[in-house]
């Protein structure tokens, strides 16, 4: 763009924003525009925390299971590796059957 160009431009400009109407459009639309980038932001934020908490959970369970894994290596009775856990009998099963196939 030449420098007329421009000039012509910024009288353009200067005479849209001192209509009005054309402000308050201006300002709805730029109110939406925040309104929807909020949004944005707050639906990642919920589903980062939400990942985050499912993560954690996973990852606690599968800590139990390695703890459970090692004890039954042990040849800890189940009745005390289930009480330690917190695992069910069919939970434990499911493990000792994949330690008898050597899954781990």
């Amino acid at each position: 763009m030449n420098e007329q160009e421009i000039r012509e431009a910024l009288e353009e400009w200067e005479s849209l924003s001192v209509n009005p109407v054309n402000c308050y459009e201006y300002e709805m639309r730029l109110k939406w525009l925040r309104d929807q980038l909020s949004n944005l932001q707050g639906e990642r934020r919920a589903g980062w925390e939400e990942g985050l908490k499912k993560g954690l959970k996973q990852g606690r369970e599968e800590g139990v299971r390695q703890v459970a894994i090692e004890m039954l290596r042990l040849g800890l009775e189940e009745e005390v590796i289930m009480s330690v856990t917190k695992l069910t009998e069919e939970e434990l099963d499911e493990l000792k059957k994949k330690l008898s196939s050597n899954s781990f």
